[in-house]
């Protein structure tokens, strides 16, 4: 129908995009594709695994996911640099006994599985708006956020590029009052190797628990729980007093609810947000986001931005 003296234009039609995986990266990405009103996409998630599940594939739940300055002195890094500078880097003077030094910020703890919780519900909203309002779409992109799933989709010489982290870590009762984390300590005895350890206990708000670790494990896929390796974390933990207020156990120990291991998606060099060369496959752009090792959580607002500008400017083509 056509008022008079003017002519109706036809609807816009949706923008169709498919975002393979449900971890941190893939939920965070969904909303902030979904959150432009302007651009009207409609988006499908295609996951194997949601927040709730358990699964040696499926990194997100198990990570401690802390906020840690992680800047450089490029360029590049001026604008993470200025947001560093509320954090309030100060020495710290009372860091455990044997530390060459220590430093004290404020920072930001995450309750991890509430957190994913929060995104697929927020994800699950947005989808119901989007089949409601559906029309005939346009299929714009496919957005992998798979981590370490991405081997299965790209070219060989892109594979060799990914490799597991893998992290262990000790869930126990009670939030600890602070982030603590001790980095480069000596070895526990010149018998254990025990280069890739880390020691730090991250409450997850909330939840009445603290996350005891750990490890970063490069190149090891083994999803089995390290009893050996939880045994020398808690004679650290408790070494070193991290967390005294949490010893609340029978003869003063800590109450231990669980052990989990999680493998990082490594990527040699740094993450990959890009698209996949310079032109459709199969008709379709196809935008990467993954290789985010051990800082899902940190980059995953940054990278999902990333990922819109991509998406947005593709849009336009």
């Amino acid at each position: 129908m056509e008022a008079k003296g003017q002519q109706l234009s036809a609807p816009t039609p949706q923008k169709h995009i498919t975002i393979l995986g449900a971890g941190i990266t893939g939920l965070t990405t969904a909303l902030k594709l979904n959150s432009d009103a302007s651009a009207q996409y409609h988006i499908t998630l295609i996951t194997s695994h949601y927040p709730g599940d358990e699964s040696i594939d499926y990194t997100s739940p198990n990570a401690g996911a802390d906020w840690s300055p992680q800047v450089t002195s490029s360029p590049a890094d001026a604008e993470m640099r200025e947001y560093d500078k509320i954090l309030d880097l100060e020495k710290e003077d009372t860091a455990p006994e044997g530390a060459v030094m220590g430093v004290k910020c404020q920072t930001i703890c995450l309750n991890v599985p509430q957190h994913l919780q929060y995104l697929m519900e927020r994800v699950r909203e947005a989808v119901s708006k989007a089949i409601m309002q559906f029309k005939i779409p346009m299929f714009i992109a496919l957005v992998n956020c798979t981590g370490l799933g991405a081997r299965h989709f790209v070219g060989d010489e892109e594979a060799a590029k990914l490799f597991p982290i893998r992290g262990q870590t000790i869930t126990v009762k009670g939030e600890a009052t602070m982030d603590r984390t001790y980095n480069d300590f000596p070895p526990i005895s010149p018998s254990i190797d025990d280069e890739n350890e880390l020691t730090y206990a991250i409450p997850r708000p909330g939840s009445g628990t603290t996350i005891f670790g750990g490890c970063k494990q490069v190149g090891n896929w083994d999803p089995k729980v390290d009893e050996e390796l939880n045994r020398r974390t808690m004679e650290r933990i408790k070494r070193w007093r991290l967390a005294e207020e949490l010893r609340t156990g029978k003869g003063g120990d800590f109450e231990v609810v669980s052990s989990q291991v999680g493998l990082r998606p490594g990527r040699k060099w740094a993450p990959r947000v890009e698209t996949e060369g310079k032109e459709r496959v199969d008709g379709v752009w196809v935008v990467h986001s993954y290789g985010h090792a051990g800082a899902g959580y940190q980059s995953s607002v940054g990278c999902s931005e990333k990922v819109a500008k991509i998406v947005n400017e593709l849009g336009r083509l």
